[in-house]
């Protein structure tokens, strides 16, 4: 009886492995790795190394196939009259422009923004969550009562839609304090 093997006709090692993981790898997608798994038991050939991945959550990004969606928080200054911001990139960050007057929950798509695979290349898409500030000094709520009080009801559209239909069937106006 050999030593080593004690009559299994193996021996167990360890070996370290060096993957190229590609690009765009997902979670349950695998690489095989021929020859590095374990031995025959009858003899032969040793079998093939099977390594499955799983991706873990990023902080900003959330993925579909190879699309990045990413939620970016803006101020309400920003969304009402529009700016540069540098949005998360993959690789580095980069100045998207909102316009003016976005609404929180638009969605843009920025081609080519997103995961590069052998396949091709995804896009990325924002959608602007328009921040309101939960505390306010005097001075600023004062500021924004007489912004609200100078705004005529005309230029926002689903506002206006809004106290239309409730005036309709209620004879009220919702913004009327």
């Amino acid at each position: 009886m050999c030593p080593d093997c004690k009559g299994k006709g193996y021996t167990r090692k360890e070996t370290v492995v060096t993957l190229n993981i590609p690009a765009g790898a997902d979670t349950n997608s695998y690489i095989r790795k021929k020859g590095y798994g374990h031995a025959s038991p009858r003899g032969g050939e040793p079998g093939d190394l099977i390594v499955m991945f799983r991706v873990e959550p990023h902080k900003f990004f959330k993925r579909k196939d190879r699309d990045l969606y990413i939620e970016l928080p803006v101020s309400y200054a920003t969304a009402a009259l529009g700016g540069k911001v540098r949005v998360p990139g993959l690789d580095e960050p980069f100045e998207y422009l909102i316009p003016e007057g976005t609404q929180s929950g638009t969605v843009f798509c920025v081609r080519g923004r997103g995961l590069k695979t052998r396949l091709g290349t995804g896009n990325m898409y924002i959608t602007v969550v328009v921040e309101v500030p939960t505390k306010l000094t005097r001075e600023q709520k004062r500021a924004l009562e007489d912004f609200d009080a100078g705004v005529d009801l005309r230029q926002s559209a689903k506002m206006r839609a809004f106290r239309d239909n409730v005036q309709a069937m209620y004879g009220v106006d919702p913004y009327k304090k």
